[in-house]
């Protein structure tokens, strides 16, 4: 019998990658808010158990975990984009603390063996409200950690291949003949494409 994945925001980038890449292995089930994602992902992956939800309702959260009585759950349900959270920390702490803190207290109630937070290297010495709010939810799954209900962060780097990478922003200035903006000439950028994401879910 096919372990059962509960992925918040799994209409998402990172959530359509890994259901792609492991569609065969698993029986998935997602929760996410928007509607039309819901649809798209649905009719690309027809066994995928798919319902309208919010990580910010625990009533609701607790319901759909102690229902299904998932094996692993990833969460990767947050407001991800640096200068969105920056002009609106209250919603990225909503969504990226309180939320993730509804996700421990269901997966405790529900007995759930493995949730798997998505984090970002940004959480590493953060210097923006995104980092910080990430920080946190690490600090987070590390203190509830423990034998029976297990919890886990994998730090992403920049998703190349998806919406909001900065590579189709450098394409366009290149395009445009703009000159391309630099932090530093010093800095490094750590990438890696959704299939490798997926897979360090895996490795999880």
């Amino acid at each position: 019998m096919k372990e059962k994945i509960l992925i918040t925001g799994g209409t998402g980038v990172v959530g359509t990658a890994f259901i792609k890449k492991y569609y065969k292995d698993y029986k998935f089930y997602t929760i996410s808010r928007g509607e039309q994602n819901i649809a798209r992902l649905k009719d690309k992956f027809p066994d995928v158990n798919c319902m309208i939800g919010s990580i910010n309702n625990l009533d609701q959260l607790i319901n759909i975990f102690e229902t299904i009585k998932p094996d692993i759950v990833i969460h990767a349900a947050a407001l991800k984009h640096v200068n969105l959270a920056e002009v609106n920390p209250g919603q990225a702490v909503e969504n990226n603390v309180i939320g993730s803190l509804n996700i421990i207290k269901a997966s405790v109630r529900a007995e759930v063996p493995l949730t798997v937070g998505i984090s970002t290297d940004k959480a590493c010495a953060p210097e923006n409200v995104y980092g910080y709010s990430k920080k946190m939810m690490e600090r987070m799954f590390s203190e509830c950690h423990n034998k029976k209900t297990k919890f886990i962060c994998t730090r992403f780097a920049n998703v190349s291949d998806c919406e909001g990478s900065v590579i189709p922003l450098w394409l366009n200035w290149s395009k445009a003949n703009k000159p391309l903006k630099l932090t530093d000439p010093k800095m490094n950028r750590l990438m890696f494409n959704t299939n490798e994401a997926a897979g360090l879910i895996q490795k999880a």
